[in-house]
This record gives C-alpha cells, sequence and structure tokens, in this order.
C-alpha cells in the first residue's frame, strides 16, 4: 500500500492557487502585514504597547511576525495550551488572559513561567489568587499577575468597587508580583453601531477604568499597566491616557463580523482570511453547491461567508460539507469545478477547524501556517 505524507499531496510553497485542493483556508499575505502595520501605528500614535492576541491563528511563526511588526511587546494567549505551545516554540514574552485553575494546570503555568524571559497570567477572585500563590509557592517561583475587572461584559473579572481589596491581597502575597489591571471593554460592540457610538462607548469604559486605577492606587499598590481592547475597541480605547496597552486578535485578518460592525473602516479589502472553494453541483439556474460548509466555514455566529470580490451571488445555508449558494442575481453560468472564494464569518473559530493556513501573495502559495495550537483548549 502506498502512503502518502502531508508534504506529498501539497499545498507547496510557489503552486498557484489555482491548483490547490479545496476547500483551502487561505491568508493574503500583502494586506495581512499591511493590517498589522497600521494597528502597529495606532498604537505608536497613542504611545501604547500593542500585545497581539494570538488564540486568533494559533501559530508561532505568525506570533513572531506580529510581535516583529509592533514593536516587540510580547504576545497574548487564550489557554494554557496556547501558551505552552508558544513558549515552545521560541515566544518569550507571554500574557495569559484567562483565570488558571486546577493543581496540576497551574504547575504547568509554573513550568512556562521558568522557560520563558516574561509571563504575566490573570486572577479575578480571592479564589483564584489563593491558588495561584500555593502554586508558586510549590514551584518556588514568583507569578506575575493581572487583575481582571468586569467592564460591562458581565462575563469573568472582579466587579470595580471590588478591585482595590484584591489588588491589595495580591500585593500582600509573597509568591506574587502584582502588575496591573484588566479592563476588557468587548461589551462596547454591543452597545455601538456608528464610529461616534465606539468613541463614546470606548471612552466611558476607559473612564471606569481610571476611576479603577484610582481608586488602587489610592491604597498604596501602583498600578503599572492597563490591558484593554479587541480589534473591534483597540482604535478608540487606546485613545485614553490610562491605557498601556491593546491586546487585539483579529486585525491581522478581519472577517465578515468585523465587517459588517465596523463598516466604516474595515472593507473587503481588510478582509484577509478566505476559504477557497469548488462548485461541485449546479442543481439549477438560481442555485450551485459548494465543498465548504459548516465543518469549513465556523457558523458559531450568526453571519454566513460572504463572497469576495463579487455581490452577485450569496451564501444562505450549510450543511456539514456543503454550501448553499444563491445564484439568481449573477449573470454568468456556472459549472461544476469553478471556483468561488469566501470571507470567513468568523475568523478566530474557523482557523481551528484547519490543519493549516496557507498563505498567499499573487496567487501563489507564499508560506504555510499549522494552526499548532489548534485543540488546546486546556
Amino acid at each position: 500500500m502506498t502512503t502518502w505524507t502531508s508534504d506529498q499531496m501539497g499545498p507547496r510553497l510557489g503552486e498557484s492557487v489555482d491548483a490547490l485542493e479545496t476547500p483551502v483556508l487561505l491568508a493574503h499575505v500583502d494586506a495581512m502585514e499591511r493590517n498589522i502595520r497600521e494597528y502597529a501605528a495606532v498604537a505608536d500614535q497613542h504611545d501604547v504597547d500593542l500585545r497581539s492576541h494570538v488564540k486568533t491563528h494559533k501559530n508561532a511563526e505568525l506570533a513572531a511576525m506580529e510581535n516583529d511588526l509592533t514593536g516587540d511587546a510580547g504576545i497574548c494567549c487564550q489557554t494554557l495550551g496556547e501558551a505552552e505551545t508558544m513558549a515552545r516554540n521560541g515566544l518569550d514574552d507571554i500574557y495569559l488572559s484567562y483565570q488558571v485553575v486546577g493543581e496540576s494546570k497551574l504547575d504547568r503555568l509554573c513550568w512556562i513561567d521558568g522557560k520563558v524571559d516574561a509571563l504575566a497570567t490573570t486572577v479575578d477572585s480571592d479564589a483564584t489568587v489563593d491558588m495561584l500563590h500555593a502554586a508558586a509557592e510549590r514551584n518556588d517561583r514568583t507569578l506575575h499577575t493581572v487583575l481582571e475587572v468586569d467592564m460591562g461584559l458581565n462575563r469573568t473579572g472582579v466587579a470595580p468597587g471590588d478591585a482595590p481589596a484584591l489588588a491589595q491581597r495580591i500585593a500582600d502575597a509573597d509568591s506574587l508580583a502584582f502588575d496591573g489591571i484588566l479592563a476588557y471593554d468587548a461589551h462596547v460592540k454591543s452597545r455601538a453601531s456608528t464610529e461616534a457610538e465606539f468613541e463614546e462607548e470606548a471612552w466611558a469604559a476607559m473612564e471606569l477604568a481610571q476611576e479603577v486605577v484610582d481608586d488602587i492606587e489610592a491604597t498604596g499598590v501602583p498600578v503599572e499597566e492597563v490591558k484593554v481592547g479587541g480589534t473591534a475597541t483597540s482604535r478608540y480605547s487606546a485613545r485614553h491616557p490610562v491605557v498601556t496597552e491593546i491586546n487585539p486578535g483579529m486585525y491581522p485578518f478581519n472577517d465578515v463580523g468585523e465587517l459588517e460592525l465596523r463598516s466604516w473602516e474595515v472593507s473587503e479589502a481588510d478582509c484577509t482570511a478566505t476559504v477557497l472553494t469548488t462548485v461541485i453541483a449546479v442543481p439549477d439556474d438560481d442555485r450551485l453547491v459548494v465543498d465548504g460548509g459548516s465543518k469549513t466555514f465556523s457558523l458559531d455566529k450568526p453571519q454566513m461567508p460572504v463572497p469576495k470580490h463579487r455581490d452577485d451571488i450569496e451564501y444562505v445555508n450549510a450543511s456539514e460539507e456543503h454550501g448553499w449558494i444563491d445564484t439568481s442575481e449573477a449573470d454568468e453560468t456556472f459549472e461544476v469545478g469553478d471556483r468561488l472564494e469566501f470571507i470567513v464569518p468568523h475568523v478566530c473559530t474557523t482557523i481551528n477547524l484547519h490543519d493549516l493556513i496557507v498563505g498567499v501573495r499573487e496567487a501563489e502559495v507564499a508560506d504555510l501556517w499549522e494552526v499548532q495550537a489548534r485543540g488546546k483548549v486546556r
């Protein structure tokens, strides 16, 4: 029996995009790098650090690229497994924006702390502070700690009024170092639909962050860092003087969600993560089927894939390996074997469905990035 290796099956560097097997996840490299530099310029303009959140792509080489293009401010991870993957692949300044719970996981966190130059993690309760402190003592480490404050998302984070006491508890712990606060402002996206509303809501959130910082520092505990912002809010929250660091993740790629949310500043040209599909059936003149369904595009949000570079067809439904395309507005005739490219609805969860991101330049394969931390949810 012949055994085929992944190298033999492709994709291969220099290969034409037209020759790729589908469905295939693409990243348009020139536009992706432009997006990274644009956010780096925003950070420079407002004198804040840009620490990229790598949960979007889960690849150490892309993380290193972001770090290089944004001033070596380090990276942000969302799971311990992501942080381990990045540490094992040479990333040495990591912030884990998630609460680590469980003795074995906390011991793994301490292992990472001993491997990299800089590591910080997140707490938001007496319980998580005490667990972290016990692990630091057990492993003879001093762990840098960021206190998450609930800014209005109502997910995790200590209530603003309770932040000073918890910050003091961290500062008093012998094996913990209090670095500052995480003031994640994602709730702004549900309240704002125009540029003016984003500006207003983000500023209000940062005013609350400033109050929290003032209250903590009134107890004698200095707040060196205020980490904020996702891709949608970083441009606005970074303008407030309380902010020291922004942590966007989707910004190299964008997606349909960002395109619909911020149409005044995100265009199709800014949406660099796409899936190339092949037409596998043309049942009638008004409908065709492509080989990209819910196992190719993550459909965890209301948005559907959007055709790249055309508005005369519409992705209307999906099953696991099939995508229904409405072609009733199109003038051309489609045939089995035709190719159609779609902007992904939600880039973070779509990438997590794939083993490989294929970087393309000028219709050729320019790079290959394995989704190394795919499935590393622990």
